[in-house]
């Protein structure tokens, strides 16, 4: 994780040498989760409240680096044969990608690709972290009072996946292919937004 950080961190700080604008925003909003079903049972993540930062560093006219942070702290119900337990815990995605807005003017609608990693942990106990790569596609607009603040409204969905496996398959005639295969065994809907400090260049 701190790799990844470092590489991000990195990248941004690149990015800011020849940016155009830099953009901070605390954001607030809610998630919409789901229920994971396995053999053992189901697993029911309850809707909660997300908060976090998002950091977008302007690299050409409306495109943006985007580095984000979300945290989730919801409930969880385990449902099992003869077992209904209820567990505290936290969800963090972190993640970077870009933002492409769409209009020049005080409202700007874009969207947005992200890509990185979720983070499950209980809020008490010993167990172990649970990390998935993940990625986020997300909608929204952006409003400006004035060249340095505004406020962002925006939906997002967050995508951890589960990998399967990956192989590379070679036939007697010479020709290969590969292939990898995951699934999505949670996803994660927020609604929210955030008030935009803006320092143009």
């Amino acid at each position: 994780m701190k790799k990844l950080s470092l590489i991000a961190l990195f990248f941004v700080a690149c990015s800011s040498i020849m940016a155009q604008s830099v953009e901070f925003t605390p954001i607030y909003g809610y998630t919409f989760s789901g229920t994971v079903y396995d053999y053992y049972g189901t697993f029911d993540v309850k809707d909660d409240v997300t908060f976090g930062g998002l950091l977008n560093v302007e690299i050409d006219q409306g495109l943006y680096v985007e580095l984000s942070y979300q945290r989730i702290n919801p409930t969880l119900i385990e449902e099992r044969p003869l077992v209904n337990l209820k567990h505290d815990i936290g969800i963090e995605h972190y993640q970077i990608g870009a933002q492409k807005e769409f209009k020049q003017g005080q409202v700007k609608p874009f969207a947005e690709l992200l890509l990185g990693t979720s983070r499950y942990f209980p809020r008490s106990g010993n167990n172990k972290d649970v990390w998935r790569f993940s990625g986020t596609l997300g909608l929204g607009a952006k409003v400006f009072f004035n060249d340095y603040l505004g406020i962002r409204l925006h939906t997002r969905l967050a995508l951890p996946m589960e990998f399967g496996g990956a192989g590379i398959f070679c036939g007697i005639g010479g020709g290969c292919s590969g292939g990898v295969s995951f699934n999505v065994p949670l996803a994660h809907w927020e609604l929210g937004g955030g008030l935009i400090i803006r320092l143009p260049n």
